[in-house]
C-alpha cells in the first residue's frame, strides 16, 4: 500500500461538480442570447411603429401620404440607424398607405 494514495471513487464529488457547473453555464448563456434575440425583435419593432406613426402623421397632417422615406426622415423626425435596419417603402400613390417593412440588416427580420 502506497502511503499517498487516493482511494477509489474520490473525484466522483470533483467530477459532479464540474457537470453541475457546466450545466449551469449552458443554462445562463442559452437564456442570454434569448433575450439578446427578444430585445432585437422589439428594437425592430419600435422602428416600424415610429414609422407607422409618422405616415399616419403625415396624411392627417397634409391630407397625403408621404412620397419617400427621406420625406418623412426632414420633416417629422423619425431617424432610422441604416447600418441596423433597413426599410422597404412602397409607394403605390399619394391618397393610398404605402407599405412599410422594418428589417434587421444583415440577416434576421
Amino acid at each position: 500500500m502506497h502511503l499517498y494514495e487516493r482511494p477509489r471513487g474520490q473525484n466522483r464529488g470533483l467530477v459532479f461538480a464540474l457537470a453541475v457547473f457546466s450545466l449551469l453555464v449552458i443554462l445562463f448563456l442559452s437564456a442570454l442570447f434569448s433575450t439578446s434575440q427578444r430585445n432585437d425583435a422589439r428594437e425592430t419593432e419600435v422602428v416600424a411603429s415610429a414609422l407607422q406613426r409618422a405616415i399616419v402623421t403625415c396624411y392627417a397632417v397634409e391630407g397625403k401620404y408621404p412620397p419617400s422615406l427621406t420625406y418623412i426622415y426632414d420633416n417629422y423626425g423619425v431617424h432610422v440607424d441604416e447600418s441596423r435596419y433597413v426599410v422597404v417603402y412602397d409607394v403605390i400613390a399619394a391618397n393610398v398607405m404605402p407599405s412599410v417593412q422594418v428589417l434587421r440588416a444583415g440577416g434576421g427580420s
